[in-house]
């Protein structure tokens, strides 16, 4: 590795003014001509500033450690990666990314590695919105996508009950009042209940009763979701809509109305949650559905941790409702 003493013998001038103008400090201290012949000398040479070294000294290291559980290689990941880097390369900060597979253990000496090598500030990504638990010890963390398991730490999450209102409430505009929902039967996921409970609420505040055989809880996954979509679409009384969980789910409701003749829109409109485009606009028609705030999340959130400006609570941010081609006024007024 090139050293700084060999950039400035390159240069000739001392170590220290080397030091200087590859630190950014020089500026009013060396002169423009002898600092622009210390950077060729480095680029030359190949010099590539030691930010460990540099941090034992100003105690900064300019560089984020973010520590995934289950999320970093999957497609809901790809926004928060964005967002992350994006704000990092604006902040002139590095990032170090790990993943630890959700294992308790894995993520203890997953955080550790990052403290190793002296990280400024740690965000600690969920799969889901749901609860994290963060390894005792760390300082200047944040929780992305979701909440810590103590009140000391602060989490971003998106606004899951007004996003499904939102849903709901763009449905009942079109002038359906027979709404079906499916979701996910892991009532341990925290944007499970949030959804149902708004969706419930759209129809009260609408003055629609509720029918619990338009609410269908099933597996997250193909399977799970075709059961469900035909579970509520196999039935002479069957809705006029259907509000998804998620794009896979609404996947599955697609499928489903195919397999019955049913058309989309015309027969059925259709709403998912996720916004997952490698789902939501391959669909024929192209999905309706909610966005989720990953990317302004993490960005947010790099900002202010970047900053220390960091308040131990649980901010909620909006999602977008994304309206495309399968959402469309009943054919027959129920």
């Amino acid at each position: 590795m090139v050293t700084l003493a060999q950039v400035a013998q390159q240069a000739g001038v001392s170590t220290a003014a080397a030091s200087l103008v590859l630190s950014g400090k020089s500026e009013g201290r060396v002169g423009a001509r002898t600092a622009q012949r210390i950077r060729d000398a480095a680029e030359e040479l190949g010099y590539v500033r030691d930010a460990l070294a540099g941090g034992l000294r100003t105690k900064r290291t300019l560089t984020l450690g973010v520590l995934g559980e289950q999320v970093l290689s999957t497609p809901y990941a790809v926004s928060m990666i964005d967002g992350i880097l994006n704000a990092s390369r604006d902040l002139g900060w590095s990032v170090i990314f790990t993943d630890s597979g959700g294992d308790p253990e894995q993520t203890r000496r997953a955080a550790n590695e990052l403290r190793s090598r002296r990280v400024d500030a740690i965000i600690q990504a969920a799969m889901y919105h749901q609860k994290v638990c963060v390894p005792a010890g760390l300082t200047n963390v944040a929780v992305l996508n979701g909440f810590a398991d103590r009140d000391s730490i602060m989490g971003v999450v998106p606004d899951e009950a007004d996003a499904a209102r939102e849903a709901v409430v763009h449905l009942l505009e079109l002038g359906h009042r027979r709404i079906g929902h499916i979701t996910h039967d892991d009532e341990t996921t925290t944007a499970v209940s949030l959804r149902r409970d708004a969706y419930r609420t759209a129809l009260r505040q609408a003055g629609i009763p509720l029918d619990p055989a338009l609410v269908v809880a099933g597996g997250n996954d193909p399977a799970g979701a075709d059961a469900s979509a035909r579970q509520l679409l196999d039935r002479e009384d069957r809705p006029t809509a259907v509000f998804c969980y998620n794009d896979g789910m609404a996947a599955g409701v697609y499928r489903v109305a195919a397999s019955l003749g049913l058309s989309i829109p015309e027969d059925l409109s259709v709403v998912g949650f996720d916004d997952l485009l490698l789902i939501s606009t391959n669909l024929a028609p192209p999905l309706t559905t909610m966005r989720l705030p990953h990317y302004e999340m993490a960005d947010w959130l790099v900002r202010r941790l970047a900053t220390g400006d960091v308040l131990a609570i649980t901010h909620r941010f909006p999602c977008e409702l994304v309206v495309r081609e399968s959402t469309a006024p009943p054919r027959i007024s129920d």
